[in-house]
C-alpha cells in the first residue's frame, strides 16, 4: 500500500475510535410485525423478510418468530443477503401475520479490512445505479490531479455533499437513480449515495450500497422508513460514508467520511437484488422491507410495523 494511502486509512480508523468515545455502542430489542393480505383466488403465497446480518459492527440474534406456516432462513448467493422465507398454500382471502423479535447490538464503525477482495459486484454499475458519460465527466473534473483512491473518494464525498440537497419535492426521489440525482441535485439518502457510488465507479473505485434503518436515541418507539449509506474500497480497507447525514448535520461532515455512529441497523447490501429462492418478479431495487408474491406476481398488500426498545448497557 502506498504510504499516503496507508496514512489516510489510519486517520480514518483513528477517527472511528474517537467517535466510539463520544457515541457509545447500543443494544436494542427490535420487533417486526408483517401482515400480508392474500388475494382471493391466489393458490400460492411467497414472502421474503429481510434478516439483519450478524457480522462486522453489528450483532443480530433472532429470538422469536411466530408464523402460521413453516419458515426457512435463505441466503442469496450474489451479495449474501439473508431473508426469512415463508411459503403458504390455501391462504386466499386471508391475512398472513408474522411476528419477529431480534436483539441487535451495534457499535460505531470505521474503515475495516475485508476478508474478500472487491468483485465485479462492487466495480460495475447496476440497475438504476448507472454510469454514463455525464457521470464520468463530473467524476473526472472533481478528482483532477488526484491519484490515491482515498483522496479521490474524499473529493467525491465533498462534491456530493455540496451539490445535493435533501429534498423530496420533485417526483422520482428515493429510487437511487444516479443519473437523476446528478441532473437535479435533489433526493434522499438513496439518491445521495447512488450518486456517490456512481462517481466512485467512474473512477475505478469499488463501492457498494448499504440499506438499513435509522434508530433514534429516544429509548423506545416506532421505526419509520429506511436509511442507507455507502462504502468504498481503498487499499485493502472498506471505508463507510454517510453523506445525507452529513448534509443534515454539517458539523459532523468530516466524521461521516470514514466513520458511522451506532444509530442504525443494517438490513442488506447491493442493488438489483435476486432473492433466494429467486422471485418471479423483477430484481429488487434495494432491499429494505418485506417482499411478497402471489402466484408469482408482486403483491402490494403488505403492511409492516417496526418498533425498538433500548437495552441498558448492562443488559447484554
Amino acid at each position: 500500500m502506498r504510504p499516503a494511502l496507508a496514512t489516510a486509512l489510519t486517520l480514518a480508523m483513528t477517527a472511528c475510535l474517537a467517535g466510539q468515545r463520544e457515541a457509545p455502542s447500543r443494544t436494542i430489542e427490535f420487533d417486526e410485525t408483517v401482515r400480508v393480505s392474500v388475494p382471493r383466488g391466489a393458490r400460492e403465497l411467497r414472502l421474503w423478510i429481510p434478516k439483519p446480518p450478524d457480522s462486522g459492527p453489528q450483532t443480530a440474534r433472532l429470538v422469536r418468530l411466530e408464523a402460521p406456516v413453516p419458515y426457512a432462513v435463505t441466503r442469496e448467493p450474489e451479495f449474501g443477503n439473508e431473508t426469512i422465507f415463508l411459503r403458504a398454500d390455501r391462504t386466499a382471502g386471508r391475512t398472513l401475520e408474522v411476528r419477529l423479535s431480534y436483539v441487535i447490538g451495534r457499535r460505531p464503525q470505521g474503515a475495516y479490512r475485508g476478508r474478500i477482495p472487491p468483485t465485479s459486484r462492487e466495480r460495475e454499475p447496476r440497475g438504476l445505479l448507472a454510469v454514463d458519460d455525464g457521470i464520468r465527466a463530473v467524476a473526472d473534473a472533481q478528482t483532477r490531479g488526484l491519484v490515491d483512491p482515498f483522496e479521490k473518494a474524499r473529493a467525491l464525498y465533498g462534491f456530493v455533499l455540496k451539490m445535493m440537497s435533501y429534498d423530496k419535492s420533485e417526483a422520482g426521489w428515493g429510487l437511487g437513480d444516479s443519473l437523476r440525482a446528478c441532473s437535479t441535485g435533489k433526493g434522499n439518502c438513496t439518491d445521495f449515495h447512488s450518486l456517490f457510488i456512481a462517481l466512485a465507479l467512474a473512477q475505478g473505485i469499488p463501492a457498494r450500497f448499504m440499506t438499513g434503518l435509522a434508530i433514534p436515541r429516544t429509548g423506545a418507539g416506532q421505526v419509520l422508513g429506511y436509511h442507507c449509506w455507502a462504502e468504498f474500497h481503498a487499499g485493502d480497507a472498506w471505508v463507510p460514508v454517510d453523506i445525507s447525514e452529513a448534509w443534515k448535520n454539517p458539523a459532523l461532515a468530516a466524521r461521516y467520511f470514514g466513520s458511522l455512529d451506532a444509530d442504525r441497523i443494517l438490513l442488506s447490501t447491493g442493488r438489483a437484488i435476486r432473492l433466494a429462492p429467486p422471485q418471479q418478479g423483477p430484481a429488487i431495487n434495494f432491499l429494505h422491507e418485506p417482499y411478497a408474491e402471489a402466484d408469482g406476481r408482486p403483491l402490494a398488500e403488505v403492511t409492516l410495523e417496526r418498533r425498538f426498545r433500548e437495552r441498558p448497557a448492562w443488559g447484554g
